[in-house]
């Protein structure tokens, strides 16, 4: 016999087996069946679930007819109170009229009026804001090695004409630390070089100062 013909013949006799014991089962459950205590369980079974299921739809019921709401209660009729008894006033004595002062036989005078003209920003300002964040990535090379973030505020003079800076002032906002010597050396060389390019509206601008919270 070749292989072939072997594994074959190995196929057929599994499927044979399988078929066997496929019988076997059915009729070992066929004669279960038959057995009078299996048939009282298998009935009991039934029941149980019928019962159960009347049981469910009998509390369905009775929470749905308990949420549907009651009827609203009829409004409070209104309650009309006398009017109240109104007595007549007794006329009040003619009042005297006052004196004049000296101030109102003088005249009174006029002020003239005061306008407190709001200080406008320069038109340059937001221009320079943007140019002071895009060097966040150069401060933050001055903070290498820094445990927790911080802030601070910077105060300078800026020259609009120029976009030159001058006059520093940092100082920790909040929790910060102060600065170390080298790192205060680092933002104010941050902040100073290049210069920045500014429109001043008018030529004659002089230097203002500006304040800018920086976090790192």
């Amino acid at each position: 016999m070749t292989p072939r013909e072997l594994r074959r013949e190995m196929s057929r006799r599994k499927k044979e087996l399988r078929r066997s014991a496929a019988l076997m089962r059915q009729a070992a459950r066929e004669r279960m069946e038959q057995v009078p205590a299996v048939r009282r369980e298998k009935r009991r079974r039934r029941i149980r679930r019928a019962v159960t299921f009347a049981v469910l739809l009998l509390l369905a019921m009775l929470t749905r007819c308990e949420c549907e709401p009651s009827p609203p209660a009829p409004p409070p009729e209104p309650v009309v109170e006398p009017a109240p008894e109104v007595k007549p006033k007794k006329p009040a004595p003619p009042a005297s009229k006052p004196k004049a002062s000296s101030s109102d036989r003088m005249g009174r005078q006029r002020r003239g009026s005061y306008q407190n003209e709001a200080q406008t920003s320069p038109g340059w300002l937001d221009d320079f804001r943007l140019q002071v964040a895009a060097r966040s990535p150069r401060l933050a090379q001055c903070f290498s090695g820094t445990e927790r973030p911080g802030a601070l505020r910077w105060t300078s003079a800026v020259n609009a004409a120029s976009g030159s800076v001058s006059d520093h002032a940092l100082e920790p906002v909040g929790t910060g630390g102060d600065l170390s010597g080298k790192q205060r050396d680092c933002v104010l060389g941050v902040l100073s070089s290049p210069g920045y390019r500014l429109k001043p509206e008018q030529k004659q601008d002089l230097p203002g100062r500006v304040s800018i919270v920086i976090e790192f």
